[in-house]
């Protein structure tokens, strides 16, 4: 997993290097990542045809060419080209969110996970934007929410590498290492 993670940041690193500090460039780049990971999210068996080592390197590009040619931008399309080539198309999707963090970075906006066991209503999610606002001391903060009906009650907030975890799961699997000392 970690060795995933610092090959996602490595590749987010470069696409955003070779943007030249071109915004919508950036944002073009993010939204098509966006796009490719949903749809190889939705199409079954996609994600295991591109990391298969039963089909031939040429197939997968070939595949590639056919599905995004002139639908997406050639940078992007290189990308998943060297994923093919150097067998990484399964950090795909960490890419996304490591070239996610890069651009939120550059423009100065902080990105915040949301997660809890239920839906959160309009009002908890702006008090938490203004307590992480506050916390963070930072007034461009995005919020993303899901749901994680596993977590029992409670939230777990993540922020960049940092997590904080205020779920009941968190807190009886905390008292269960404790227990066991």
């Amino acid at each position: 997993m970690q060795r995933s993670n610092q090959l996602a940041k490595n590749y987010a690193q470069a696409l955003l290097e070779i943007t030249n500090n071109d915004v919508k460039e950036q944002e073009l780049i993010l939204s098509e990542l966006f796009v490719i990971n949903d749809s190889m999210s939705k199409v079954s068996k996609a994600n295991e045809v591109f990391n298969s080592p039963a089909f031939s390197k040429e197939t997968k590009k070939e595949l590639l060419k056919k599905l995004f040619d002139g639908k997406i931008h050639q940078k992007v399309l290189n990308l998943l080209y060297v994923l093919v080539d150097n067998q990484r198309f399964n950090v795909l999707s960490n890419i996304q969110e490591q070239f996610q963090r890069l651009v939120n970075m550059k423009k100065g906006t902080v990105q915040a996970e949301i997660i809890s066991a239920h839906p959160l209503d309009t009002g908890t999610l702006e008090a938490l934007k203004q307590k992480l606002e506050r916390i963070l001391n930072s007034e461009n903060i995005t919020l993303e929410t899901k749901t994680e009906p596993a977590l029992i009650g409670g939230i777990k907030i993540k922020v960049n590498d940092l997590v904080y975890d205020g779920s009941i799961k968190g807190r009886l699997d905390g008292l269960k290492r404790t227990l066991k000392n």
